[in-house]
């Protein structure tokens, strides 16, 4: 059986190859897409192997989990994101422990972080999939409008925003969820003179396909660890 590291870097190169070639095919450069080494029930040594294989930003859906993880390492050890739902309560951790948060579903959100002066970067979550249990904005340009100019009033540093893909296995209905995220980055960046670059989409079931449709960052977890152990 390969050693952890094997195994991960293994998979990381695996990974990457896909990517270029789904760059390739949507007329882009593998450069412009991130892997995050999503590492929720993991311990922080499967960090640390990523780091070794090159990976720089590291997912936590947990606030706490995460938090545990990063005083441990040490904050500045990689760029860490807190992809989870974040709730009001743990807005204080979330912003003394990690660079980004990149699942702000609500305008209460919004306000709470601006209350405390918050740096992190930002997305803002779409549920483009309209999944009931999926949490996040409504996929409408004049919500998000709404949405993203409080943020930006509130100067608080919206990079872009985040979506999940639905659980269907459907390529072409995944890719719609993807594209129409694309479109609304697109829409927006015009609407309010704005940068949106980044436009985290894609899991390790569709990454390749969000890829085609202008991924930026891809979240990556059994497709680089395994399953995980809880």
């Amino acid at each position: 059986m390969l050693e952890l590291l094997d195994r991960v870097r293994a998979n990381v190169e695996s990974a990457l190859f896909e990517i270029a070639e789904a760059a390739g095919i949507s007329g882009r450069k593998p450069e412009e897409i991130t892997i995050m080494a999503v590492t929720k029930t993991h311990p922080a040594e499967f960090i640390t192997k990523a780091v070794e294989c090159g990976i720089k930003h590291i997912g936590e859906n947990r606030v706490s989990e995460g938090g545990r993880k990063i005083r441990q390492l040490g904050k500045e050890y990689a760029v860490f994101h807190a992809i989870g739902v974040l709730h009001r309560k743990e807005v204080r951790q979330a912003v003394r422990d990690f660079h980004c948060l990149d699942a702000i579903h609500k305008i209460e959100i919004i306000e709470e972080l601006a209350r405390r002066n918050a740096d992190p970067l930002l997305l803002l979550e779409v549920n483009t999939s309209g999944e009931p249990a999926k949490m996040g904005f409504k996929p409408d340009v004049d919500l998000l409008e709404s949405a993203l100019g409080r943020a930006l009033e509130l100067k608080l540093p919206v990079k872009g925003f985040l979506t999940v893909g639905p659980l269907c296995g459907i390529p072409l209905l995944q890719r719609k969820a993807f594209s129409e995220l694309r479109d609304i980055r697109d829409s927006l960046e015009t609407r309010l003179k704005v940068s949106l670059p980044e436009l985290s989409m894609g899991m390790s079931d569709d990454f390749t396909l969000a890829v085609l449709e202008g991924s930026t960052m891809v979240r990556l977890g059994r497709r680089l660890f395994g399953s995980r152990e809880g």
